[in-house]
């Protein structure tokens, strides 16, 4: 019986299965899918080092991730150019400016800025507007055509689903009053080698027995401990055990008993992070070049560094539910759009939404599930740890939230661990 059974082995598990180590507990991962990385998925796709077909970008204040790159020898490097210049595009079509009527698009985008900083202050109004939805908001404000374009564009990232269900404060930040451009800026670093090179070293030096493509199916609280019943019929038996597995996953595993209520409502309702996340290979295109707007269903095109072969590596995002499986027509119709002296070279992808294992991208709650993501309700059973992006209490859908979700999860079963479980 090993001492934690660790159920996904992304980055928070790996992180977990690394951390519980160091306080001389042994674990085992029990990982879905054929490799381990969870949504971290870096991969060569032409010439160079791999690229980030998952998370990728870190800030220069993520602290936890900073700390375990450093310990597993990992190196960061700084994403590179500096915004060089926008551009905007729409319908199709590139754009001289976001609108013929500059004086009502400042106005707007002035307003968005305010009201960032009445969310930083606090008090009724941001009471007021937390309640609303990042559609009602555009329509409260009544927001002008280009405002929204832009909004939108940058909610591809950051609120990475349904804006008529998503709060407007995923976006509605007190760092907008700087302009939405800051929202690059914090992406100030990326892993040498890619994300998954973090998440397979940690899984290396924790030494943690590994077993993969193989899913748990059955999650049992015993009386002496807990036990796991994989797709393969395999049985593991555990003192306790971690769930690190994507929100939107949870349905895939029986829990006996069942989960409390909430967890279980939330379990039901799942989060909506529906983004796409396209890589284009052009040429002609200078890094540092940014495009937004709206065309093929993307909304955001950054023209992010030369490759080794000299073609430009563009990202590119969306929402699923606007661009569907793209194809290379409206690949090519959205880079003629936002670039027009691009040559296009190529794209390729990887569908989160669709993925058995993730269901989604990175976190993102409707607005009325967001009491049920209380860290009271996941922390509640001493025996069964919840860990993972999804669950994080700060820095939700970041690298960063999945090691401070991990971090305080392996406090707490080191605590039972050593100290007793206490009876149920």
């Amino acid at each position: 019986m090993t001492d934690v059974l660790i159920i996904g082995a992304g980055l928070a598990g790996t992180a977990a299965a690394l951390w519980l180590g160091d306080h001389g507990h042994d674990t085992t991962l029990v990982e879905a899918r054929p490799r381990i990385g969870g949504r971290a998925l870096s991969r060569p796709w032409g010439a160079g080092d791999p690229v980030e077909f998952g998370g990728g970008w870190l800030r220069a204040d993520h602290a936890r991730m900073i700390a375990l790159a450093a310990r597993l020898g990992v190196p960061l490097i700084p994403r590179a150019p500096a915004i060089t210049g926008q551009r905007w595009f729409q319908d199709g079509k590139p754009l001289p400016a976001p609108s013929p009527d500059m004086a009502t698009h400042e106005g707007g985008m002035a307003r968005l800025r305010v009201d960032a900083a009445l969310m930083a202050r606090g008090g009724e109004e941001a009471t007021q507007l937390s309640t609303l939805t990042a559609a009602a908001y555009l329509d409260d404000r009544r927001m002008p055509p280009s405002v929204r374009r832009e909004f939108l564009a940058w909610w591809a990232i950051s609120g990475s689903g349904d804006p008529a269900r998503i709060g407007v404060t995923e976006l509605l930040t007190p760092k907008l009053a700087g302009g939405l451009q800051v929202k690059l800026d914090e992406l100030a670093l990326t892993v040498q080698g890619g994300a998954s090179r973090l998440v397979e070293a940690a899984a290396r030096e924790s030494r943690a027995a590994l077993l993969t493509g193989d899913p748990v199916e059955r999650l049992e609280d015993c009386p002496d401990g807990v036990q796991a019943i994989l797709a393969s019929g395999r049985v593991l038996s555990a003192r306790a055990a971690l769930v690190t597995a994507p929100l939107n996953t949870l349905s895939q595993i029986r829990f006996t008993p069942p989960l409390a209520p909430p967890q279980a409502a939330l379990r039901a309702a799942g989060h909506q992070g529906q983004a796409i996340k396209l890589l284009i290979r052009a040429r002609g295109v200078p890094p540092g070049l940014l495009a937004t707007g709206e065309t093929a269903g993307l909304r955001w095109l950054y023209a992010d560094h030369l490759c080794p072969d000299g073609s430009t590596l563009i990202v590119a995002f969306g929402l699923f539910a606007e661009t569907g499986e793209p194809s290379e027509a409206a690949i090519r119709s959205a880079l003629a759009a936002a670039f027009p002296e691009a040559r296009f070279e190529g794209f390729d992808w990887h569908d989160w939404v669709n993925d058995p294992f993730a269901r989604g991208t990175w976190v993102s709650p409707a607005l009325a599930t967001l009491p049920l993501y209380d860290p009271a309700h996941w922390t509640a059973h001493p025996r069964i740890a919840f860990a993972g992006s999804d669950h994080a209490s700060a820095e939700q859908g970041w690298f960063e939230g999945a090691l401070l979700s991990a971090e305080a999860a392996v406090a707490s079963l080191h605590r039972h661990l050593t100290q007793g479980f206490p009876a149920p």
